[in-house]
């Protein structure tokens, strides 16, 4: 439609000019410029006029003037001899096509009303719309006879063009229910499909739990054996690394368990963020003395925070372990808690490689990962944590050199809806013995 436009007005404009310059009496000019300008003031307005001639919400004097340029035209240009009359029947099909009921109603009474005026005019004589160049060659105008049949005709063909109009919409509209019927019932199916997924994989995960805790206890017991009777040998060897991987396996699986988990409702009470955050950084510590790492925590203010302590500290040590894990060693991690207005934000700064672009709308999807043995549920669990808060966590690239900046914000005064619970992911206690392990060394997401 907006080509059609902007080929049509031209040659619109250019009619007018050349039955102008053939007859330049004064009330064709002003039906002419009238016609312009509401056709230009319509078209500066054609976005939010558009959305609102398909509602409900536009008013009749509103499609009143939708209809009014094309008449102007047409009469400026001739009236029922007009070439500009054939305009008059896309405008109402149109109009009928995209428009609500009520609004192509109006536009096609408008059109017909026209018509009938133009008739009336050239009955009574006084002027003669049909210019010099549209006469016939002895100059005589249009019969009566033949200008009511045009009149009549064009009618019924408004009328029969907006009728037709009206049924092709609601045989698209009929046709585009049943395409979203159709969607959601297969969006319906998918989700229960993922649900019982969802549910079995959960339980397979958990049934796992038991024997790798004997795999476990078994391989501590060889290992202490072979300590007791002081057999250094490649076995024993091969018993720490066992019990290593036993750990990152169950790791896992309860990484697994926890984004499987419905969130559990939140604790609120009144916590300072800047303490909480120097806690997360003391659990971090030992690892980060391991790989060659310093860890600064900056504070600028006051930063108590209505909270769920223990799923804000959470949060705190996935964004620590990742930026421990893609820190190279020699460089450090930055912590940064500032007040933004109504929130505090804390900021976890490294040096590694940052977000890659082909993963940065991808980042925050379950099982997305850029680390060898990551299983990427960590991060899609601190945000879902953030925005039980009612705050958010966005990962971008550092401006002032390479790295990641994880970003948490919390609302100072709490979240609105504490006590909801939803169906997204909970995760562990940060102060439980499995997670403060984890932390210590063990892989994370």
């Amino acid at each position: 439609m907006q080509v059609v436009k902007w080929v049509l007005a031209p040659a619109m404009f250019g009619l007018a000019a050349w039955v102008l310059w053939s007859d330049p009496s004064a009330w064709r000019w002003t039906a002419c410029a009238a016609g312009m300008l509401i056709g230009i003031g319509i078209g500066f307005r054609a976005q939010p006029n558009a959305v609102r001639f398909c509602e409900q919400d536009f008013k009749p004097h509103e499609s009143i003037t939708f209809g009014l340029p094309h008449s102007l035209f047409a009469f400026a240009t001739g009236g029922l001899a007009s070439p500009v009359l054939p305009v008059l029947f896309a405008g109402a099909y149109n109009a009928a096509l995209l428009g609500s009921r009520r609004a192509a109603r109006t536009v096609t009474i408008v059109y017909i009303v026209a018509l009938w005026l133009m008739l009336a005019v050239h009955l009574w004589g006084g002027v003669q719309p049909v210019p010099p160049i549209f006469l016939a060659a002895d100059g005589s105008p249009p019969g009566a006879y033949a200008l009511v049949t045009t009149a009549g005709i064009m009618s019924l063909a408004l009328a029969a063009a907006n009728l037709m109009a009206r049924r092709t919409r609601e045989a698209v509209d009929e046709q585009l229910e049943q395409a979203v019927r159709a969607r959601d019932v297969a969006l319906g199916n998918y989700r229960e499909r993922a649900d019982e997924l969802t549910t079995l994989s959960a339980e397979i995960a958990h049934e796992l739990k038991n024997p790798l805790a004997t795999v476990k206890g078994l391989a501590a017991l060889l290992s202490r054996d072979a300590e007791v009777l002081g057999q250094q040998t490649k076995a024993g060897e091969r018993l720490l690394v066992l019990r290593r991987e036993v750990d990152r396996m169950q790791g896992i699986l309860e990484e697994f368990l926890n984004f499987s988990r419905p969130l559990a409702p939140l604790t609120v009470r009144r916590v300072d963020l800047a303490k909480l955050t120097a806690e997360a950084v003391e659990l971090h510590e030992g690892i980060a003395s391991e790989r060659g790492l310093d860890i600064r925590l900056e504070v600028t203010t006051s930063s108590l925070v209505a909270c769920d302590a223990r799923k804000t500290k959470q949060i705190l040590v996935n964004l620590l372990q990742n930026a421990l894990d893609a820190a190279p060693a020699g460089t450090g991690v930055d912590v940064l808690v500032r007040r933004e207005v109504d929130s505090v934000e804390i900021q976890v700064l490294d040096r590694g490689s940052g977000v890659p672009p082909e993963l940065s709308e991808r980042i925050f999807e379950a099982g997305m990962t850029t680390k060898p043995h990551g299983n990427g549920l960590g991060l899609p669990m601190a945000r879902a944590l953030a925005r039980q808060h009612g705050g958010e966590l966005r990962l971008e690239n550092r401006s002032d050199g390479p790295g990641c900046a994880a970003i948490v914000q919390m609302p100072v005064g709490g979240p609105r809806l504490a006590a909801a619970p939803t169906n997204m992911h909970t995760g562990d206690d940060p102060d439980s013995p499995a997670l403060q392990e984890r932390a210590a060394g063990a892989p994370r997401a």
